[in-house]
């Protein structure tokens, strides 16, 4: 972490820094269901300067520690649709698998596209985490003929009113398309891919939002693990940095689930969003040449 302790003053401060961002990246992205890689991957880059495929091979790696810390919990809640994560999951992870091998590949040598292609992909996250409104799921809706068959659809106890909700499952093949998608930005980008899953099952699909955002907590660490081979493999994967991102990111996670609900969760959106779109800025003034 040389060129991190340089910036931050030195090694002590730069671990310190580094746990710090580490451990709120595995709190916020456990609440949401999205992953902490939209934190961490400009954080690495920005603040320790560490070479793009890098930060994100750690990245890929703290999500799976996001996942492991937060799924757990989320599966005692009753909120996780197993079946509709197993359906989803071949698709998502063969995008993660398709998206490191661009990364270290064609991309291998080009990590101003990367920076570039993470840009819209931060913008994007920071507005639908500040504006984004969750759909009501149509409870009363049949199902698609595909859900039905495999029996997709579930239920969960509203913690609301205490009522059991029955939610039937539709546009099997959008989510599909969605959670490819999801995927490829996953293994190509480092981040968990929940931030396209969350929205499509809610939007598209018709599930639930915390029944969406646990299922994908779940999901993201296959996705992530499928993407951070490829990088162990290519060898971009550093344990100095993979071990602390990841113990703080677990450390953070397991906060989430267990304290989750006495955090002020509309002023962590407002504030993350706000340092969503402070980083893509100055990812932008860096590609460009404007920042070191």
């Amino acid at each position: 972490m040389s060129s991190g302790a340089d910036l931050l003053g030195s090694p002590l401060v730069t671990l310190l820094v580094l746990l710090v961002i580490s451990y709120a990246a595995g709190l916020v992205g456990a609440m949401m269901g999205v992953g902490g890689g939209l934190f961490i991957v400009p954080a690495l880059i920005l603040l320790f300067g560490f070479p793009v495929h890098e930060a994100i091979a750690a990245s890929l790696v703290s999500v799976v520690a996001t996942s492991t810390g937060a799924a757990t919990s989320r599966l005692g809640e009753g909120y996780v649709n197993l079946r509709l994560g197993m359906f989803l999951e071949p698709a998502t992870a063969l995008g993660g698998l398709a998206g490191a091998l661009i990364s270290v590949t064609i991309l291998a040598t080009h990590d101003d596209v990367l920076v570039f292609a993470l840009i819209p992909v931060i913008l994007l996250s920071a507005f639908l985490t500040l504006r984004g409104r969750p759909r009501v799921a149509n409870l009363a809706r049949p199902p698609d003929p595909l859900a039905e068959r495999l029996g997709l659809g579930g239920a969960y106890t509203d913690p609301a009113t205490g009522e059991r909700e029955v939610y039937h499952v539709q546009r099997t093949r959008v989510g599909l398309a969605f959670a490819g998608v999801a995927g490829l930005a996953s293994g190509l980008l480092g981040i968990g891919g929940g931030i396209f899953k969350v929205p499509a099952m809610n939007a598209f699909m018709n599930v639930p939002l915390r029944v969406a955002s646990a299922t994908s907590t779940l999901m993201i660490g296959v996705t992530a693990s499928a993407g951070a081979l490829v990088y162990l493999f290519s060898g971009d994967v550093a344990l100095g940095v993979v071990a602390p991102v990841s113990l703080a990111t677990l450390l953070g996670s397991f906060t989430a689930t267990h304290t989750g609900r006495q955090w002020p969760r509309e002023r962590l959106r407002t504030l993350f969003s706000g340092v969503l779109a402070l980083a893509a800025v100055l990812l932008f003034l860096r590609a460009v040449g404007w920042l070191p």
